[in-house]
């Protein structure tokens, strides 16, 4: 190797056309595929969401459902493993399997409707409660970053676009 194959940061001509012919990958399937929108919001999403989880994971013992249990009753209150399900559409056994092991954490406790008793309602104690304001700095985090590509208007527009998208979840 020529010391001219080599680049300021060491990394020499073969790594540079590997990574070119990686791009060209990329935009061949991602950028310009016939499922570019769906393959760009799944790849944003992986990209934000394994390092959270693994992170959440692994300094607070907490897993994506478990963070997912915990949010919604920090921000909203008490409510159902079902309603917990159909916000954040996760599937029923993993949201049923979080539950239980926070309620065995004492993160939550479990409240069954005196007047329906197949209805049981979740709350967090203050423990759980706790515990959702350390981690959510993970979360919160990562999306600062992942965001900082745009600006404010910009960050506007994918808002309303998301708020526009969302609103027909019921009909996908």
């Amino acid at each position: 190797m020529k010391a001219t194959d080599i680049d300021l940061e060491g990394n020499d001509t073969e790594d540079r056309e590997e990574a070119t012919a990686g791009d060209a990958v990329f935009d061949a399937i991602v950028t310009n595929g016939p499922l570019n929108d769906a393959w760009r919001l799944t790849l944003w999403s992986n990209y934000y969401t394994e390092p959270v989880f693994t992170e959440m994971m692994e300094t607070f013992d907490v897993s994506r459902d478990e963070f997912n249990v915990l949010a919604c009753l920090s921000i909203v209150g008490a409510m159902t493993a079902k309603k917990i399900c159909e916000v954040t559409g996760r599937p029923k056994n993993s949201i049923s399997r979080a539950v239980n092991r926070l309620a065995e954490r004492k993160m939550i406790r479990r409240k069954t409707n005196a007047d329906d008793r197949r209805e049981i309602r979740l709350a967090l104690n203050e423990s759980g409660q706790r515990l959702y304001e350390r981690v959510l700095p993970v979360a919160l985090d990562r999306q600062t970053m992942m965001l900082g590509a745009l600006d404010e208007n910009e960050r506007t527009v994918l808002d309303r676009i998301l708020d526009k998208l969302m609103s027909t979840r019921r009909t996908w």
